[in-house]
């Protein structure tokens, strides 16, 4: 490989990491946006087989035996909704909205 190449190859990767840096919070907020409106979402049904396979239930104390002590749908990173909104959507079951203080077994700790 000559030094031009590698200069070449060099530039191409640093600007896909800056492209894909810059990305990042466009992706965010549409991501966010697209549950934003968590009442025209249908609500997630505790029969649902997704919901089944994930053990969701709208109220966590329903599963205290299985869960995190403290874990909700509303302190999960995957959990998509207002921090103060009854229901909000989910990466775990795009398309329907979860109850804040429902659980499944796909909660994770949020960051902060």
């Amino acid at each position: 490989m000559t030094n031009d190449n590698f200069r070449n190859d060099r530039r191409r990767l640093l600007r896909g990491a800056l492209l894909g840096v810059a990305a990042a919070p466009l992706a965010t907020l549409s991501m966010r946006g697209s549950n934003a409106m968590a009442q025209d979402m249908p609500k997630l049904a505790e029969d649902n087989p997704q919901a089944i396979a994930l053990n969701y239930v709208h109220d966590a104390a329903d599963k205290d035996d299985m869960r995190t002590e403290g874990a909700i749908c509303g302190n999960c990173r995957l959990y998509l909704g207002e921090r103060d909104a009854e229901w909000g959507g989910c990466t775990a079951f795009p398309g329907k909205a979860v109850n804040i203080n429902g659980w499944c077994s796909a909660w994770v700790a949020t960051s902060s």
